[in-house]
């Protein structure tokens, strides 16, 4: 197996759109920076750090303990999970890392080895997610889709994965 698309139901989306009003009133950080620094190496694999508008942070247990937005924030956690109940219920996950209006570059994760369950939401357009499968012959061929009406279960340690241009505010999570 490389990928699952699984379609997102209205119940869902209404979960993404109380998700993304609560995200909209949290300040979450840049992740710009006009030189390269340690302590932001998947911003900079992501791409992340040359763009003025992205923003990235982590919900979940990071080097052990709560992550300081879990924190700052923990009824978001309870909704990520009202989500994943509705959309997957199986899917098991302890961390999500949520990104807004970044155009990711190809690459693969490392620090969330296995199975990620990706999704989109916002008032966007475009930005698809980009997954390249590796076929029997070695070579990779690339599959486009719409997280923002599809989530996407797949290893993206092991896939390589991008996101296109959007336009207007794209809001991603991933759940691992």
């Amino acid at each position: 197996m490389s990928y699952i698309k699984t379609k997102l139901s209205i119940e869902d989306k209404d979960i993404l759109n109380d998700i993304f009003d609560k995200l909209e009133n949290i300040n979450i950080p840049t992740t710009f920076k006009t030189t390269t620094s340690n302590g932001a190496n998947h911003a900079i694999k992501t791409g992340a750090t040359t763009q003025k508008d992205a923003r990235q942070t982590l919900f979940g247990i990071y080097n052990g303990k709560k992550s300081k937005f879990n924190e700052l924030h923990p009824h978001m956690m309870k909704l990520f999970k009202k989500f994943i109940n509705s959309h997957q219920a199986n899917f098991k996950f302890k961390n999500v890392y949520v990104n807004r209006n970044v155009v990711s570059k190809k690459h693969l994760d490392s620090g969330n080895a296995g199975m990620t369950l990706l999704v989109g939401f916002g008032k966007y357009t475009g930005g698809r997610t980009i997954l390249h499968i590796k076929k029997q012959n070695g070579e990779y061929t690339p599959k486009k889709f719409h997280i923002k009406t599809n989530s996407l279960t797949f290893n993206g340690s092991e896939i390589p994965h991008e996101s296109e241009h959007f336009k207007g505010i794209r809001y991603s999570l991933v759940f691992f």
